[in-house]
């Protein structure tokens, strides 16, 4: 599973549809809802440092950064099944029929949360299109407008050919990325497509629970009110940050350069690192070993720091999912925690000593993730944001796995604008290891990102070849073959 943006998937031409919620009474159906936004949620609403505050558009309203994904429909197009579809899904799923509002008092701004109990999709035509490019077009004009501060928060669009005889359509949408995270992002994708054949085929469908990320946030916010400055999670990213003159570590190579546009819009790649049959070969050595192939992926990062930037240390924000009871395991919503990474290499020989280094790196912090980093930031009293963040997702067992490369399924990610983030996602799904990744659309950015990714690339291949030897391998080995 690639993670890219919409430029990157191959859209065909054909007849699109719009396909919004709208609420199925009237403007009162909003009430106030008093459960609070999670912290993370808040500060994306722009009264925060972890994530960019959403900017103001041309008519005013705060855009954030969307999140979808595309795929491909394997039965007939029906228009009523798809809308009983997006309804039932939207449905199921509290976090889109929910929203923020911006209230003002005599202590300044505040932020509302609002609910409905109900909404309908209903499908909007939009016409025949002759060119994916221009496909593309209307789905980036649509998608931006999407906005954490203006509902609805989710959008999508079929794409079909006009006289409905295919066995086949494309649907694509785009959400608000306060409703969802790249986890939901892969649910939905099968989730969508059991929906669909069931209603299509006019039979009852089961799907587990799925619980809210509504009531999650109430429950979140009370673990982030009982922190304080003496806890020992705000000591830790205290300490993780002040390595770094209070700010979050950096890329390993220079990231500065001229850039060819006046805005800061960022580039992006995408690519497949190893096979499933590779990546097993990986992930049972490391096994036997006493390790998980995220250590693995880890050490293999640490290896190409040294190898292209020359430094035994490597240092990053590492997003990890706050799912951590049975309800949210099917739930749509945003639930990601942080936690700092610091890997080094000083006095490694072999590969297996860098599996140490790489999981005692994730273990000694990972339970950091259910604290959330914006209330940990307000305590220290930073407003720095990550600069390098690495994310690695085990995706192989999410339902219908084995199903997305037959359906062309691709998750997408609006653009993004920094001079100085570089974001890598490692996935691990059926097919195999891919990594994507964005970064600042400059000469200097680009070169350094793509030799770092290269020797990635290298090292990886190097220890799906080493065989059962694997773990004995001198690290310089593996430097040298990347």
């Amino acid at each position: 599973m690639e993670f890219t943006e919409l430029a990157d998937y191959p859209l065909p031409a054909g007849h699109l549809t719009e396909w919004t919620p709208r609420l199925v009474d009237d403007e009162k159906t909003w009430v106030h809802d008093t459960r609070p936004l999670s912290y993370l949620h808040e500060d994306y609403c722009g009264r925060g440092s972890t994530c960019h505050p959403p900017a103001a558009s041309e008519d005013g309203h705060h855009q954030g950064s969307w999140l979808g994904a595309a795929f491909e429909i394997p039965h007939r197009y029906d228009p009523d099944a798809v809308a009983r579809t997006l309804t039932a899904w939207m449905r199921r799923h509290e976090v889109f029929r929910t929203t923020v509002t911006e209230t003002s008092d005599d202590d300044g701004v505040r932020l509302c949360r609002r609910s409905t109990s109900d909404v309908e999709v209903t499908g909007t035509p939009i016409g025949q299109m002759r060119t994916g490019t221009r496909v593309h077009e209307h789905l980036v004009e649509l998608f931006e407008a999407l906005s954490p501060l203006r509902w609805p928060h989710c959008l999508a669009v079929t794409i079909a050919q006009p006289d409905h005889d295919e066995d086949s359509f494309v649907l694509v949408f785009g959400a608000d990325h306060s409703v969802m995270d790249a986890y939901s992002m892969l649910l939905a994708i099968g989730e969508i497509q059991r929906i669909y054949e069931s209603e299509l085929a006019g039979r009852d469908l089961e799907l587990p629970t799925a619980g809210s990320h509504l009531d999650f946030s109430v429950d979140e916010r009370a673990v982030g009110q009982a922190l304080d400055a003496e806890h020992r999670a705000v000591d830790v990213w205290s300490r993780f940050l002040a390595r770094d003159g209070g700010r979050f570590p950096a890329f390993p190579l220079p990231v500065t350069g001229p850039s060819s546009s006046h805005r800061r819009h960022q580039s992006g790649t995408s690519s497949w690192v190893l096979s499933a049959a590779q990546s097993d070969a990986i992930n049972r050595r490391a096994r036997e070993s006493g390790h998980s192939m995220q250590s693995a992926v880890l050490a293999a990062l640490a290896l190409t720091t040294r190898t292209v930037a020359g430094s035994d240390i490597t240092r990053f924000a590492m997003p990890m999912h706050t799912r951590n009871q049975a309800q949210y395991v099917s739930s749509v919503g945003w639930f990601v925690g942080m936690i700092p990474i610091e890997m080094d290499l000083r006095g490694v020989e072999s590969f297996d000593d860098c599996l140490s280094r790489a999981g005692g790196a994730v273990s000694a912090h990972k339970d950091l993730a259910q604290f959330p980093y914006p209330r940990i930031a307000e305590l220290i009293g930073v407003e720095e944001v990550p600069r390098f963040v690495v994310s690695y997702v085990d995706a192989r067992f999410i339902p219908a796995a084995e199903d997305w490369s037959r359906w062309g399924a691709r998750t997408l990610r609006g653009a993004a604008e920094s001079d100085d983030e570089v974001y890598l996602w490692i996935v691990r799904s059926p097919k195999g290891i891919s990594v994507s990744a964005r970064f600042p659309s400059n000469p200097v950015a680009t070169a350094g990102v793509h030799d770092y990714l290269n020797s990635f690339t290298a090292v990886m291949a190097r220890l799906a070849a080493a065989g059962a030897d694997q773990v004995r391998l001198r690290a310089d080995d593996l430097m040298a073959a990347s």
